[in-house]
């Protein structure tokens, strides 16, 4: 009985160890995120993030461009037929 109380302990504290590692590991990585993410807003880079929204924006122009071309082929094409039936 003793030997399982023994063995428990170990468990227990082999266990709160490895939490705290795990603990240290996600603070250490938060950290060097900071450190990065302070080291390129100083060489003006672009995060992934601000990258998409750019290419979206990008894509909905390039797609309203598309339709007022579409619209002004359109009324150019109504403007020639009433012309031609004046």
């Amino acid at each position: 009985m003793a030997s399982n109380q023994v063995l428990d302990d170990i468990s227990e504290k082999i266990s709160g160890g490895l939490r705290l590692l795990g603990g240290a590991k996600q603070e250490a990585e938060s950290q060097v995120r900071s450190i990065v993410e302070g080291a390129l807003q100083q060489f003006d880079v672009v995060t992934d993030e601000r990258m998409q929204v750019q290419e979206a924006m990008l894509k909905k122009s390039q797609n309203d461009m598309r339709d007022l071309l579409e619209r002004i082929k359109t009324l150019e094409e109504r403007i020639k037929t009433l012309e031609a039936n004046s």
